[in-house]
């Protein structure tokens, strides 16, 4: 990344953290290590109660830092960074997610090859040795592996997403206040509003997130909760289930189908650790179906962003506590 930041970065990196010390190294090293001359900047917008900003301030200081004062959800982390990015191209991705070093320079080359207004890629699970790994990988990322083929899509993870700057200004659609589904929501209405997302394998990151029995349940249960909020929310497919709610017993048969169908069509290797860990995975789905079915009230702010007019807008928002 560049050391100078009166340069004028190409694309702009933005991370969303909460409580990210054990991992926040993660990303940033990476990024470090990119194998490019492509100028780019890196913004970690913060809400932590840990050492997160202590380890950003005095690790990375060529890292632009944004710390809010309050815990903030991660799509609207994003929306802040968004507004402080510089580049030409913004690009996501997670605490918990290492970029191979040719990420910034795919990025780019994708863009300059194909019409598109976000281009996204593949997602590689962190942990191959352990497998609840496995399973929370194969829920939520079949769909993005190393061996899909490129093409145009309607959704990729904000793990590994970068959208055109412009686009913000065009379509006028910024990242809901949700903890998570926050990214298919976003993409989907880009996409009622003309917008195209173009997947491409060779942009990857390694999802290094650690997970264990319980985290897993936990995990795919609160999914379900915020994926049935966006169908209630949004006309998504699969908005049946959150409506009839007694059809909802269906969804982790569903799942696996699904999950089973584009493993073999896109990825005979990991269609075999699908089967080995199935038990395990239909009892993961099923939290995620509990979790979608239930009504307990979801804490989200509903209205939509409303990014800072000037920097000193910005300064007068109490959340935003120190930016560097």
């Amino acid at each position: 990344m560049s050391e100078n930041r009166a340069e004028q970065p190409l694309v702009s990196v933005v991370i969303p953290s909460y409580n990210s010390e054990n991992v926040i190294r993660i990303p940033l090293d990476a990024l470090r290590e990119q194998k490019t001359d492509i100028p780019f900047e890196v913004i970690v917008v913060d809400s932590s109660t840990d050492r997160t900003p202590e380890i950003v301030r005095n690790e990375y200081p060529e890292v632009k830092f944004i710390h809010l004062s309050q815990q903030t959800f991660p799509g609207t982390a994003r929306n802040y960074g968004i507004h402080e990015a510089r580049g030409r191209y913004i690009a996501f991705t997670d605490t918990d997610c290492k970029p191979k070093p040719d990420w910034i320079e795919n990025i780019v080359a994708t863009f300059d090859r194909v019409e598109a207004d976000a281009v996204g890629g593949s997602i590689i699970n962190g942990y191959p040795w352990m497998i609840p790994a496995w399973v929370n990988h194969l829920i939520e990322f079949n769909e993005w592996t190393e061996t899909t083929p490129a093409g145009y899509v309607t959704n990729i993870p904000s793990a590994n997403l970068v959208y055109k700057k412009e686009t913000y200004e065009q379509f006028e659609e910024y990242y809901p206040d949700f903890l998570g589904s926050e990214d298919t929501l976003k993409n989907w209405r880009m996409i009622q509003k003309g917008g195209k997302i173009y997947f491409n394998p060779k942009i990857c990151v390694i999802h290094m997130n650690r997970v264990d029995l319980k985290k897993l349940f936990r995990h795919q249960y609160n999914l379900g909760r915020w994926s049935a909020e966006a169908r209630r929310t949004e006309d998504l497919p699969g908005n049946v289930f959150a409506r009839i709610p007694r059809v909802a017993f269906l969804l982790p048969f569903a799942r696996w189908v699904r999950a089973f169908s584009r493993l073999a069509r896109k990825d005979l290797p990991k269609l075999g650790i699908f089967l080995l860990t199935t038990p395990l995975y239909l009892a993961a789905v099923t939290a995620w179906a509990v979790g979608f079915n239930s009504r307990k009230p979801l804490n989200y702010d509903r209205g939509a962003f409303q990014p800072p007019a000037n920097d000193k807008a910005q300064e007068v928002d109490t959340r935003v506590v120190q930016s560097l």
